[in-house]
């Protein structure tokens, strides 16, 4: 099966926050460098169909990137993983807030495109090392139910504790930790491994 990606080294990330604190804002190019593959797939798996149409995942990557960047002085380092977990949590409410604006933008004009101007829209296209197995991924998450997606994404990608995932799935621990071994073994067949 695919592995996703494990993100970069703590000592690393330790070393840009203090870099960061002292004004280097060379640092945050690196530390954007270090989590931007990462962060763009879960924003691809997070996105699904219906906004991947009108969202570049690069656009929200970009705008996530930012609101992290400013937000970065209240951030609080508290043990390995956090920085990737607080990465996550602002790419989804980037996301969150994207599919409001959609959402609400659709209500007020409700003028269908049509298949010429949705084919001149920009394509997402994959800018990332592993883009084959990243796309293979994506494909074959494509193809399970929502609700597995979303406990694969919630405990691969952002690396919530099946606990976790069950409260932001308004399910039972046993529950969610049974819907994600279904949920991986249908993308282990889907993925032909």
């Amino acid at each position: 099966m695919t592995a996703l990606p494990d993100g970069p080294p703590d000592t690393k990330t330790l070393e840009l926050l203090a870099r960061l604190h002292e004004d280097d804002t060379a640092a945050w190019g690196e530390l954007y460098g270090l989590y931007r593959d990462e962060l763009l797939l879960a924003i691809r798996l997070n996105l699904g169909e219906r906004l991947r149409s009108c969202l570049e995942s690069e656009d929200v990557l970009q705008s996530a990137a930012l609101e992290a960047f400013r937000a970065l002085p209240r951030f609080e380092y508290r043990g390995k993983g956090s920085l990737r977990a607080y990465l996550h949590r602002v790419v989804l409410n980037t996301i969150r807030d994207r599919a409001d604006y959609f959402t609400a933008r659709r209500r007020q004009r409700s003028v269908p495109l049509t298949d010429s101007i949705a084919d001149g829209l920009a394509t997402d296209e994959p800018r990332y090392r592993d883009a084959p197995r990243y796309e293979r991924l994506e494909k074959a998450m494509t193809t399970l139910p929502e609700e597995m997606r979303t406990v694969i994404v919630l405990r691969r990608i952002h690396g919530l504790s099946s606990k976790e995932a069950a409260e932001r799935m308004g399910r039972s621990d046993d529950a969610t930790r049974k819907l994600y071994s279904r949920a991986m073994a249908r993308l282990a067949m889907a993925l032909g491994a």
